[in-house]
């Protein structure tokens, strides 16, 4: 009787020591998740560089290497007389006249440098 006591409380013990061990663990997780989120970040434009890749990527099946493609009705981007802000929110939203939305696909950061690098395009 004395053995199953002791064996008991041994088991009771370890539970909850690996209880402890559980939620300490898990609090560290949500401690660096909550400092993932909370992190600052940066609305700089990529560089020039950086948006001319992320537009050879995204963009230029469409528009081509110098804005003048215009495959699938797209815009004569070295044509293009808009202003900053709607070229964003075309680039971010997309338009009617078959554009697709990239806002889920491309970076803050990359989609202001697209827009510093579209603007290059001009002639």
């Amino acid at each position: 009787m004395a053995v199953q006591n002791s064996i008991g409380r041994i088991m009771v013990l370890r539970a909850v020591f690996f209880g402890f061990l559980c939620s300490l663990f898990l609090s560290s997780c949500e401690e660096n998740k909550t400092e993932e989120i909370t992190k600052p970040v940066s609305d700089e434009p990529v560089s020039l560089e950086d948006a001319r890749a992320v537009y050879t990527l995204n963009c230029a099946s469409c528009h081509g290497p110098d804005g003048t493609l215009k495959v699938s009705n797209a815009a004569d981007l070295s044509a293009s007389t808009i202003d900053e802000k709607t070229i964003e929110k075309n680039i971010r939203k997309g338009n009617d006249k078959g554009m697709m939305p990239y806002e889920e696909m491309l970076t803050t950061p990359e989609i202001k440098g697209l827009v510093k690098f579209v603007q290059t395009l001009r002639k």
